[in-house]
């Protein structure tokens, strides 16, 4: 009997450790449900548009595919960008403009002890320098930066002079360089023709002066020549 009385008290053990576990559950324990018909509405009508998820893991030949052809791809885009990077500047340079990237520690021990140390507030992050050869340059790097949206021009040096981007727009909305430079020389030889014709005023005021006096001089002259002989006339009558 102590064979068989054994299992029955392990049965019963069990089935009261079971009956135990389950009135220990809490009662805010969530049981599975049906989800709501909205949310099953929304999958359905979401279902064609959504990509299928994939629940096994992709292997190794795929994972090798895939790191191949997104190698290809970033080896491509940068051979595109050094081909559009080239063609620019080749562009640059023949409209006179040369294209520089040094690094920002490079150019701030450049400008060390000189007036440009000022621009160092500027040197921060990814910087460029377009040189020129002359003041036709300006209006050449305004019209060139506007048309690349990845260039924004900060500052102007000429003649270890800084310009404010503001300024250097002024200056291209008038008329270009040259014509400004023929208008200030003929402005000059006005002033200086002017000038010149002012010195000279005192010289011709005198001769003025003088032809005015002989004139009058003569005209009073011959006035008392008329009287002269008018009263000797009388005279002699």
């Amino acid at each position: 009997m102590l064979s068989h009385l054994v299992p029955t008290q392990i049965c019963s053990t069990q089935n009261f450790l079971l009956k135990t576990s389950v009135r220990l559950v809490s009662r805010k324990y969530i049981r599975p449900h049906p989800r709501p018909y909205k949310r099953r509405w929304f999958e359905a009508a979401v279902a064609p548009v959504m990509p299928a998820s994939r629940r096994l893991c992709p292997s190794v030949v795929e994972m090798k595919q895939q790191f191949e052809r997104e190698r290809n791809e970033v080896i491509f885009i940068s051979y595109l960008y050094f081909v559009i990077m080239i063609s620019i500047h080749q562009l640059l340079r023949l409209k006179g403009l040369e294209f520089r990237n040094y690094g920002n520690r490079i150019m701030q021990k450049a400008f060390e002890a000189t007036p440009l140390e000022t621009l160092n507030v500027l040197l921060i992050g990814s910087n460029c320098m377009l040189f020129g050869k002359n003041m036709q340059s300006l209006r050449t790097i305004v019209q060139e930066c506007d048309k690349l949206a990845w260039i924004e021009p900060l500052a102007v040096v000429y003649d270890s002079k800084i310009l404010s981007m503001q300024e250097v727009r002024e200056l291209c909305m008038k008329k270009t360089f040259e014509e400004n430079r023929s208008e200030a020389v003929n402005t000059f030889d006005g002033i200086l023709m002017e000038t010149s014709q002012l010195l000279d005023l005192p010289k011709t005021l005198t001769q003025q002066t003088l032809a005015t006096l002989d004139g009058q001089f003569g005209e009073l002259t011959g006035i008392l020549e008329k009287i002269y002989s008018s009263e000797h006339t009388s005279t002699k009558k």
